[in-house]
């Protein structure tokens, strides 16, 4: 009995000594295993593989949850991410466990930037016991934070000690071009861009920043491959797949931007943008109830972006809506008063809603652009017309012309009598009150002043291309269009936009050299090849040099994104296929035009001639063309018609 008793004693404290070494050996495995998922996280960290720093770093975070270390590099990890609550909490809780202060003040301050808590950044960034090894950091942050401030004197203070402290950080030179970028000096951006892929060829950041600045300076075809390096580095890093499927969708890549964007939302399945770039590829075409469907589905994240703004107002119109179109588009035009097709749309709303007088309004700062498009004027004369003032509408419709050419003159603004009034600005070199003084300058007529000031401003800011581009604009205004294209070509070679290019054509072809300006626009074509405008410009340029395949080629491509109430399209629709034979859609797209526009010249003018080409010799042909020549006598094309089509009838005039 005893002896059972000794044994059962014995048996115990066997069990209970292998409990113990069991409960020892899991914790052993266990920090075993959280060491291992740390080192693995840091590595992958190392190599720019945030996501799976993250699942390793939180596979480490279960295993110690005490350590303060493994919440620091997870606090990393988040910030890669954009997750700055996340960091925030982890750079906390590592405070918590007795990680020091000043160790954990750089992350803090990458932390509170990205929650937009910039006041606070800066006190974190800029607090005096840093630790050393974190200082160049904490300037960068402190830079960041007080570019996000609009203090861009301290800013740069903070950049240039990040410098001195580590001027091989490649991040610290993608931050500098950015606030570059943010001042006007594109070039200086460029530069910073070219600096930072030198010191990283291989970096995500780097790669991604120097596409973005491709993107501006030479166009959408030269940016891909930069983006496309980026994410053969990093594959899921996704500001850099969402810049390339915008990119990949302002080309017409509409199937490569659309897989692009599921793998993004394969990601971050709330990703706002992502939803946001599927909605405006479902309205563009045509495919509106889904484009509503996946605009609901950003939850309203982007609803004060412009790009959002136009959306919906494009969709309430579409849907009948008017007045829910002019709820969104006025605050657009509100913060944006130069965007030219916001402006129409929101014309086009106070018609629906029978607010003519609004429509006129808004319709007149583009109306009194010298070179107004076409359809703005047809637009505008339809609201004249409902206003009871013909003599105006009639005006307005003979001023429309072929080709369409954008206007490269100043907007004018009602305030621009205020800013004469108050005088030059004292500071020559600055953009932000200067750009809207000469141009008040040129509106006024006051032209010496206007080239005199922009030449001044464009030489003291040699990298920003808006200055070089008012430069040309004051030199076109004051008709030395030669200068002008030289001072748009400086702007050109810093930022390749549709703006200056359309504006640099422009001024070649007004200077002369009509096949410098057409190899202008068919470089730029290339690179953007959905741009409506250059793909107008093109069609001109293949219509005057008698290339008629080519040019109708882009006038259909013109046609299949602004439909077919564009008279002046029509035309040019018209005489490519009768140049190619095709006589039934030469006289199908003639009377259309006509229909759309029978008080231009260039309406009656290809009516008359399809006719008069036609097997039946309309005796209508005559009647067209004599009027066409009535409203342009002084056109030798049309009155040269007008003989072909007397012959063709038999008679002498």
């Amino acid at each position: 009995m005893t002896m059972s008793r000794g044994r059962l004693f014995l048996f115990l404290g066997i069990a209970l000594m292998l409990l113990a070494l069991a409960a020892a050996w899991q914790r052993y495995a266990a920090a075993h295993d959280g060491a291992a998922a740390y080192e693995r996280g840091v590595a992958a960290l190392d190599k720019g593989d945030a996501r799976t720093a993250r699942v390793e770093l939180l596979n480490a975070v279960r295993a110690e949850p005490r350590s303060a270390s493994v919440r620091l590099a997870q606090a990393r990890a988040l910030i890669e991410l954009g997750d700055g609550a996340g960091a925030q909490e982890a750079v906390e809780r590592a405070r918590t466990l007795g990680a020091p202060l000043p160790a954990t003040r750089a992350l803090m301050a990458q932390a509170l930037l990205l929650r937009g808590e910039n006041g606070a950044a800066l006190i974190e960034g800029g607090a005096s016991d840093m630790a050393p090894e974190d200082a160049a950091m904490a300037a960068r942050m402190v830079g960041r934070a007080h570019m996000a401030q609009g203090d861009a004197q301290a800013a740069r203070a903070a950049f240039e000690r990040a410098v001195g402290l580590s001027p091989k950080d490649a991040e610290l030179w993608v931050d500098i071009g950015r606030y570059r970028l943010a001042l006007g000096d594109e070039a200086g951006a460029i530069a910073s861009a070219d600096r930072a892929v030198a010191l990283a060829p291989g970096s995500v950041k780097t790669l991604t920043f120097r596409g973005e600045m491709t993107r501006s300076q030479y166009g959408l075809a030269a940016a891909l491959p930069w983006f496309e390096k980026a994410l053969k580095a990093s594959p899921d890093t996704v500001p850099t797949l969402t810049a390339y499927a915008a990119t990949l969708a302002d080309m017409g890549e509409a199937s490569r931007m659309l897989s692009v964007t599921r793998r993004i939302l394969a990601l971050e399945p709330d990703n706002a943008r992502a939803w946001m770039m599927q909605a405006i590829m479902a309205a563009r075409a045509g495919k509106d109830d889904l484009a509503r469907t996946l605009l609901g589905r950003t939850h309203g994240a982007l609803d004060g972006e412009p790009a959002t703004m136009l959306l919906r107002g494009v969709l309430h119109l579409r849907d009948g809506n008017a007045l829910l179109a002019i709820d969104s588009l006025t605050p657009l035009l509100g913060v944006q008063p130069e965007n030219q097709r916001a402006r129409l749309l929101l014309a086009r709303a106070q018609m629906g809603a029978g607010d003519l007088a609004s429509a006129a309004t808004l319709l007149a700062p583009l109306v009194v652009q010298g070179d107004a498009d076409p359809y703005v004027l047809t637009l505008a004369a339809r609201v004249q017309e409902g206003l009871g003032d013909r003599v105006m509408a009639a005006d307005m419709l003979a001023r429309a012309a072929w080709p369409v050419r954008p206007a490269a003159v100043a907007f004018a603004y009602p305030g621009d009598a205020g800013l004469l009034g108050a005088g030059p600005p004292a500071n020559s070199g600055t953009a932000g009150d200067n750009i809207p003084y000469i141009r008040a300058l040129m509106n006024a007529g006051q032209l010496v002043q206007a080239v005199d000031r922009a030449h001044l401003l464009s030489r003291m800011n040699p990298g920003a291309p808006d200055a070089h581009m008012l430069y040309g604009d004051a030199l076109g205004r004051a008709g030395r269009n030669a200068e002008a294209a030289k001072a748009y070509e400086a702007a050109a070679r810093i930022r390749f936009s549709q703006t200056i290019v359309l504006r640099l054509a422009a001024a070649w072809q007004r200077a002369g050299d009509p096949m410098r300006a057409a190899q202008i626009v068919a470089r730029y074509l290339a690179q953007n090849p959905t741009s409506l405008e250059a793909q107008r410009l093109a069609a001109s340029a293949y219509l005057e040099a008698g290339d008629w395949r080519n040019a109708r080629r882009l006038l259909d491509a013109v046609r299949t994104q602004s439909g077919d109430n564009d008279a002046l399209l029509m035309v040019g629709l018209a005489r490519t296929a009768m140049e190619l034979g095709d006589m039934a859609k030469a006289r199908a797209f003639a009377a259309h035009a006509y229909r759309l526009l029978p008080g231009n010249p260039l309406t009656a003018d290809i009516y008359g001639r399809v006719l008069t080409r036609s097997e039946d010799k309309s005796a209508a042909a005559v009647d067209l063309l004599e009027k066409a020549v009535a409203m342009a006598p002084g056109d030798p094309a049309i009155r040269a018609h007008l003989v072909e089509a007397y012959a063709a009838a038999g008679r002498s005039h």
